[in-house]
Order: C-alpha cells, then structure tokens, then sequence
C-alpha cells in the first residue's frame, strides 16, 4: 500500500506556511495603516500619487484619497486572490490553492508599503519626488516576482495570463521559467541602475522585461501547434 503520510506532512506545511505568509501579509498592512494614521495630521491637502520617468511627482490627489490608495489597493488584492478565487470553477481553484499565492502577495505587500512609505516621505518633506529610490523599490519588487512565478500553476488571477498560457500547461510552465528569469535580470539591471543615480533605466528595463515572456508566449504557441 502506498504511504500517503509523507505527501499529506508535505502538504500540511505548505498551508502552514501560506497561512503564516498572510497573516504577515495582513500585519504589514496593518502597521501601515497605523503609522499612515498617526502621520494623517500632518500630511498635505494635496497627496502625490503618480510620478514620471524620473520620479517626480507629476499627479496629485486630495489627502484623504491619496494617503489611503496603497493600503486599500494591496488589501484589494488580497481579497481578490484569496476570496475571489473561492467563485472560480473547480479546477481553477485547485491550482490557485496549489500555487505560491501567500507568498506572491507577501511580495507584493511588501513592495507597495514601501512605494506607500516613499509617497508618505514626500508628502512630508516637500520633495520634488522619489528620485531613484523608487527604481530600487521596483527593482526589488521585480526580482522578488521573479523568484515566485516559477512556482505558479496555471490560473486566472495570477501570473503571465495570456490566451496561449491558460489554455496549455506546458505554455504556461515554460512562458512563466522565462519570466521568473526576465523579471529577476530586469529588476537587477533596474536596482543597479537607481544605485547610479538613474531613475528612468529602471522603469524601461521593468516594462522591458515583462513583455519577454509575452512574447514568449505566442511564439511557443505557433511553435507548439507546428510540432
């Protein structure tokens, strides 16, 4: 008889582990909430919340809005990945559950807090904008990604979602090693270049490596339907 116990210890610590993912994840938002609160007063009329190439702050929104965009954005995500996926169909939810979904949104989490704790520094201090401190932060948010979508299975809420990678498995498992691989080598140039002073680089080379694996894709695809 086959000896289950060690696939069900297996799979016992992967839930535990996502569960303490989003506990964390949660925790993080949290004390972001709070530190947001306790800044509140202090905070201008007008919040910048979008910035250019350069990271100057080029798009304002009243202080109410803006100090809160982050924090109820990154729980809207959460919300979207773990409730919503419970109304997909069967199937997709067994591969949502099975992917590294508590650790992509940790990821995530993390990112967003802190471009929400650049936003904050600005407001405070008057700045023009992030400069390339916001290249760091998306570099870093980038090869963390990368590291993750290796580990997705294919789904409709996360990863390379393209009409070639939802319908193959093996489209999707190859486009998404192409992506851990692109998104990593991007956000590395993109970090390497913020620490030289740029912040335009790192943008480009994010964008630029993200339509790798879509392009990938389809080519994978016309190669696969001539095999």
């Amino acid at each position: 008889m086959t000896n289950l116990a060690p696939l069900a210890s297996r799979s016992s610590g992967t839930d535990d582990r996502g569960r303490a993912y989003d506990v964390l994840s949660l925790v993080i938002v949290g004390a972001t909430c709070v530190v947001t609160a306790a800044v509140y007063p202090r905070l201008p009329p007008r919040m910048p919340v979008h910035f250019d190439l350069h990271g100057v702050a080029d798009g304002f929104a009243p202080k109410g809005a803006g100090a809160w965009l982050v924090p109820a954005t990154t729980l809207g995500l959460f919300a979207l990945i773990k409730l919503g996926a419970r109304l997909l169909p069967r199937p997709w939810r067994e591969r949502t559950a099975t992917s590294a979904a508590s650790l992509l949104l940790l990821i995530v989490t993390v990112g967003l807090t802190a471009l929400h704790f650049l936003m904050l520094h600005v407001a405070l201090t008057g700045a023009v904008g992030m400069g390339a401190s916001l290249g760091v932060v998306l570099g870093a948010l980038w090869v963390g990604l990368g590291l993750v979508m290796p580990r997705l299975r294919r789904n409709p809420w996360m990863g390379v979602r393209t009409p070639w990678t939802l319908t193959s498995d093996e489209n999707w498992a190859r486009t998404h090693r192409v992506a851990g691989a692109s998104m990593a080598i991007g956000g590395l140039v993109a970090i390497a270049a913020a620490a030289l002073g740029s912040a335009a680089v790192p943008i480009v080379a994010v964008v630029a490596s993200a339509l790798v694996p879509l392009a990938y894709s389809l080519l994978l695809a016309r190669h696969l339907d001539h095999r």
